[in-house]
């Protein structure tokens, strides 16, 4: 047999072994056709979210808002999700950020939601029946009759052995220093952002509340005032205006998220500032919103 018959032979067997063993190592490239689909994964402090979204901003939206809510709850992100160029974004694809707001609510040792088609998977522990109701109704409503949830949800409660109810010890409520104390600590630091002249929070306004939320839950007995406060620049009425507003906002907001509290939104405008300087800092720090534990009447 000549040399270029075996030169040929072997070029060919080299092509076809290309052929065969090469695309097994490539990677899959983002522009593959399929179907949207989201998981959140909460394990031991780690937030892991995987899938496949159909927008770069769909994604975006996902990553940005499990990142605030992991601040407060002081969890580690891990972003696995990639994006499906070509397919058809799913309707549910927008509701995943307030869908990450109700994961926080579980139980941080570890839970799970998923999405995929029109199916939504609930997993992990909730503290009371009323918690798993309240939980279910609230992600139902924020994804639309479309989407079907499977309760896999269990209750914290239910594990625990009844007592008669001559021996059930009475329930033991915070007082109202300790309550308050509770709060400052959240909230030292921290700043309730708005959109400039504008009632409506920032992304990073509501990751503050989020971490007030399950203080509030733990005392539901607890009336609380949110009080509006704005810098002393602009017009008094509308200042105390916007500083009402502000304050209902946030009321609406722990309202909207589970909060039984009997809550009254308060707007002071600049009539209360902490510092009395004419500077950047002075008017930011007296922009705020404050959380005042108030007596029973």
């Amino acid at each position: 047999m000549s040399r270029g018959i075996i030169f040929a032979v072997g070029l060919f067997a080299l092509t076809l072994l290309a052929l065969i063993c090469i695309p097994r190592h490539l990677p899959v490239t983002s522009s593959a056709g399929g179907h949207p689909a989201f998981r959140a994964h909460i394990e031991n402090g780690h937030l892991t979210l995987s899938g496949a979204m159909a927008s770069e901003e769909a994604k975006l939206a996902a990553v940005t808002r499990a990142q605030e809510l992991a601040k407060g709850l002081k969890l580690r992100v891990t972003d696995n999700l990639d994006i499906l160029e070509e397919a058809t974004p799913a309707a549910w694809e927008t509701a995943v950020p307030a869908l990450l707001a109700q994961v926080a609510l579980l139980h941080q040792h570890q839970a799970t939601v998923s999405l995929s088609d029109q199916t939504l998977t609930v997993k992990g522990t909730v503290a009371t029946g009323e918690a798993r109701a309240k939980l279910l109704h609230d992600v139902g409503a924020s994804l639309g009759s479309s989407v079907h949830v499977q309760d896999q949800l269990t209750v914290a409660a239910a594990t625990t052995t009844a007592l008669p109810a001559a021996q059930v010890p009475p329930p033991v409520h915070a007082s109202r220093a300790h309550v308050q104390a509770g709060l400052d600590d959240i909230l030292r630091g921290e700043h309730i952002a708005f959109e400039s002249n504008s009632a409506v929070l920032t992304p990073k306004g509501r990751a503050v509340v989020d971490k007030v939320i399950p203080a509030l839950k733990r005392s539901p007995e607890a009336t609380i005032e949110i009080g509006g406060h704005t810098d002393s620049y602009g017009d008094p009425d509308y200042n105390l205006q916007l500083s009402r507003a502000r304050a209902e906002s946030v009321r609406q907001y722990l309202a909207d998220h589970g909060v039984t509290n009997r809550l009254t939104a308060v707007g002071y405008g600049a009539t209360r500032p902490l510092s009395q300087d004419r500077t950047r800092a002075a008017s930011k720090k007296n922009r705020r919103i404050e959380f005042r534990v108030k007596e029973e009447r």
